[in-house]
């Protein structure tokens, strides 16, 4: 039953990091916080992976695709316009 719900919650942290990391992406956001909530995901994975069970592969596999988002380049925006 822990093993379910330590799966569980690791899993959620890094589906939040996943969405952190595309909202930075797209919009202009620090990725400093993303790329830190990705590898807490994969390290968090890897170990409960290697100690405790073999779901650690989902939460280390989502914190993976966390960290590529967040690596990614962002979108180029046109400078905004000043009104007089």
């Amino acid at each position: 039953m822990m093993i379910n719900f330590g799966a569980l919650s690791f899993s959620s942290m890094a589906l939040g990091s996943v969405a952190l990391s595309i909202l930075t992406v797209v919009g202009r956001g620090n990725r400093t916080f993303a790329l830190i909530m990705a590898s807490v995901s994969i390290f968090m994975g890897v170990y409960m992976w290697s100690n405790l069970s073999d779901y650690g592969q989902i939460p280390a596999s989502l914190g993976m695709i966390a960290l590529v988002i967040a690596l990614l380049p962002s979108k180029k925006r046109p400078p905004a316009e000043e009104e007089d």
